[in-house]
């Protein structure tokens, strides 16, 4: 099974496409889309939507995996912002009828290092250990990350245990 992770941001997406056979992950490719600042709002969602188009058209995924939307109380419109590049993301969905999954930071990173609370640079870390490269960022070491928690809780269910999909 072929998945895309989307680490969601406004000026930095990170994204990966992995190959899930049994309980190997094989990265096929990690890359950052960068949106430029003097661009406006629609452009730069446009953007992102099309270059993540052709990932989806040139790797052919059959899951899109991103995490839920967080934000600290003190900064609300960020949580705006970036739903609104989350949604742009999520139409990929429809556009390649792709399977959707989607987790709280939190458990992934729990999923993954067994700390939900790890920081970015513990997940960066691992997920190098697991490819056996360096990643261009923590941006695709996160999407790597969602991968990573996606396959785990495949696994999880094939033991007869639930797994939420949506």
């Amino acid at each position: 099974m072929k998945a895309i992770a989307v680490d969601v941001g406004v000026k930095v997406c990170g994204y990966v496409v992995c190959e899930i056979k049994d309980c190997q992950i094989e990265l096929l490719v990690e890359d950052e889309i960068k949106t430029h600042a003097q661009q406006s709002f629609p452009k730069k969602l446009s953007f992102i939507f099309e270059e993540l188009s052709q990932v989806s058209e040139r790797y052919k995924p059959e899951v899109l995996i991103v995490e839920k939307l967080y934000s600290h109380y003190k900064h609300p419109t960020t949580l705006g912002v970036l739903a609104q590049v989350r949604g742009i993301v999520i139409l990929l969905v429809e556009k390649y009828n792709l399977g959707f999954y989607e987790f709280s930071p939190t458990k992934v990173r729990k999923a993954f290092l067994g700390r939900g609370s790890a920081k970015s640079s513990q997940v960066k870390k691992m997920a190098e250990n697991i490819v056996g490269r360096r990643l261009k960022s923590l941006h695709t070491a996160d999407a790597f990350s969602l991968v990573a928690a996606f396959s785990y809780g495949r696994r999880i269910s094939s033991w007869g245990f639930y797994f939420d999909k949506k």
